[in-house]
C-alpha cells in the first residue's frame, strides 16, 4: 500500500482532536469522593457538556488513528483498524450511559423534595455502578489498547517511524480511557506529540534524497 503525504489540512485534523479533547477534559468535573452524586450535583451542565462532547471526540480519536495508518499493511495495521470499530460502539456506549445518563438522572434528582432525594442519589449510584456500562468500558478499554499497541508496531515495522512513536502512544493509552483530568488531557498530549513526531519522520523521509543507482561491473 502505497502512503502519500499528509496534507496540512490532515494534520490539523490528526494533531488538532487530541489537543482539543484533551482541552474540554480539562472541564471536567472531579472530586475527591468515588461517589457520582457529589461529583455531579453542582456541576451538571459541565458535565453533561464534557461527555456529550466525548461521544463525538470517540469517533474523531479512531478517525486519527485510522489516518495515521493509511497506506501502511501488515497484519498489526489491520488489527488496528478492526479494534477500532468495538472501540468506537462500546466506549461510546459506556460514555452515553454513564457521562450523559448519569447527568440526566442527577439533574432531575436535584429537583426533588428533599424527602426524595436520598433515593434518587442512590439511583444515580446504582447507575454509574451498573454491571452493563462496567462491561462496555472494559470492552471499549481493552479495543483502545490493542488499536494502539497494533497501530504503534505497524507504524514501526511498515512506516518506519521512530520508536519513540511507539514509547508515546503506549504511554497515552491508559490515561486517554481514564480521561478525567489530569490523566485523560496528559494522555492525549502525548497521543499528539507522537503524531507530530510521526508526521515529521515522514516528512523528512520523503526530502532524504534517493541514492543513485551503482553502475553494474561487467
Amino acid at each position: 500500500m502505497e502512503r502519500r503525504a499528509f496534507t496540512r489540512l490532515e494534520i490539523a485534523f490528526v494533531v488538532g482532536v487530541p489537543l482539543a479533547w484533551g482541552l474540554l477534559l480539562m472541564f471536567h468535573p472531579t472530586g475527591d469522593t468515588a461517589a457520582f452524586y457529589p461529583v455531579v450535583s453542582d456541576e451538571v451542565a459541565a458535565w453533561e457538556a464534557v461527555h456529550i462532547g466525548m461521544m463525538l471526540f470517540i469517533p474523531l480519536m479512531a478517525g486519527v488513528v485510522y489516518l495515521l495508518l493509511r497506506g501502511v499493511g501488515g497484519s498489526a495495521a489491520r488489527l488496528s483498524r478492526w479494534a477500532l470499530v468495538p472501540f468506537i460502539v462500546f466506549y461510546t456506549a459506556f460514555e452515553t450511559l454513564v457521562g450523559t445518563g448519569t447527568g440526566i438522572v442527577v439533574n432531575e434528582v436535584n429537583g426533588l423534595p428533599a424527602a426524595e432525594a436520598a433515593t434518587g442519589q442512590k439511583l444515580a449510584e446504582a447507575l454509574g455502578e451498573s454491571a452493563i456500562p462496567a462491561a462496555f468500558s472494559v470492552i471499549g478499554s481493552v479495543a483502545w489498547f490493542v488499536a494502539i499497541a497494533a497501530a504503534a508496531v505497524a507504524l514501526i515495522r511498515q512506516a518506519h517511524a521512530p520508536r519513540s512513536v511507539a514509547f508515546l502512544l503506549a504511554l497515552s493509552a491508559l490515561p486517554i480511557v481514564v480521561h478525567e483530568p489530569p490523566f485523560g488531557p496528559i494522555g492525549l498530549a502525548l497521543f499528539a506529540a507522537a503524531v507530530v513526531i510521526y508526521v515529521r519522520s515522514q516528512a523528512e523521509a520523503r526530502k532524504a534524497p534517493v541514492p543513485a543507482a551503482q553502475p553494474r561491473v561487467a
